[in-house]
């Protein structure tokens, strides 16, 4: 694994935070079954976590069981899904990247578990591209909310 390297992230509503320590450069696309369906998208990215560094700092998670080896931890307010946990190994933990305040960091090294992945979950370069900038409505719609064209909160 490469180096290890301090995150911060949260939850969508700001309820839950937390922060940790973990591989940047070994999340993996996992395309089970149990990730499309607890994240709702063809595949989850994943970041693993340094043993024992992950300490929350506001709520913290409410956790379901998902397998008979797993649980994943939710926000039980706005439902975002930050936490993946093996029941066997406790310090083998895995955070939503997308749950990353600098999720761009993260590269990604590997799929995990294809024989679930969805045979149309490509990256395919000819379907357009276009930028929720240049979107007016919803730039409009985020300004009200007070948040930057990229979802962030505006300081």
């Amino acid at each position: 694994m490469s180096d290890a390297g301090p995150v911060r992230g949260g939850c969508l509503c700001g309820l839950i935070r937390y922060e940790a320590e973990v591989y940047l450069e070994n999340a993996n696309y996992c395309h089970c079954r149990m990730c499309q369906k607890s994240s709702g998208v063809p595949a989850e990215v994943a970041v693993p976590v340094k043993a024992g560094t992950l300490r929350f700092t506001k709520e913290e998670p409410k956790y379901f069981q998902s397998s008979p080896f797993a649980q994943r931890g939710f926000c039980p307010h706005c439902g975002s899904r930050l936490i993946w946990r093996s029941l066997e190994r406790p310090d083998d933990v895995s955070l939503a990247v997308g749950c990353l305040d600098q999720p761009e960091d993260v590269a990604p090294s590997e799929h995990i578990c294809v024989e679930s992945q969805l045979p149309w979950y490509k990256i395919d370069e000819n379907l357009p591209h276009k930028r929720s900038d240049d979107d007016p409505d919803l730039v409009a719609a985020w300004a009200k909310a007070g948040l930057s064209h990229d979802g962030r909160v505006l300081d």
